[in-house]
């Protein structure tokens, strides 16, 4: 049997910026394909904040340039006007690619996100899918979503990675059950 991965995701700064921040940005290739849009790539890479070399070891990223007066159009349709620019472009991405998965760490994005029916996920979903597809450890799992908590510049209540990490410790129990 081959490596799982996900089908695809379309993928927004804060996964990018917070996963490289814990030297666990290799996580992402657990997705068939990684979609950015050019303000995100820009708002990331541009800015030094997660180096390019990374991003191509992955070598499933597909950048994107995407037709400003249609991403505008979109923003107006869908009240989007809060949003910044890399958000819009990742909501519209989706919609144009048919990718239903946004990474993203941004509440405001995540509401946008459910609304316009596409599947947000964050930087802590991240680590438990590569747990939940055997990528990682439990105990690597523990500390990458800590790490997120202590280490990143990811705002997250500390409740919620303690969710997290028992929802690894429920799972990792159920399987070893089957």
């Amino acid at each position: 049997m081959g490596v799982r991965k996900v089908k695809a995701a379309v993928a927004d700064a804060g996964p990018l910026i917070h996963l490289t921040e814990i030297d666990c940005f290799w996580l992402l290739n657990i997705f068939k394909a990684l979609h950015i849009p050019d303000a995100v790539w820009s708002e990331t890479v541009g800015q030094n904040r997660v180096p390019q070399a990374k991003v191509l070891e992955l070598n499933n990223v597909h950048r994107h340039s995407l037709p400003q007066a249609e991403v505008t159009r979109f923003i107006q349709e869908n009240g989007l006007e809060d949003l910044q620019i890399g958000e819009c472009e990742c909501l519209y991405l989706c919609q144009q690619t048919g990718v239903p998965v946004l990474l993203t760490d941004d509440l405001a994005v995540r509401k946008a996100a459910k609304r316009l029916k596409f599947t947000p996920v964050g930087s802590l979903g991240v680590v438990v899918k590569a747990h939940q597809l055997g990528r990682i450890s439990l105990a690597d799992a523990k500390h990458y979503i800590t790490a997120l908590y202590d280490v990143s510049s990811l705002f997250v209540a500390r409740a919620i990675v303690e969710l997290a990490i028992e929802q690894l410790y429920t799972r990792s129990e159920e399987s070893q059950r089957i």
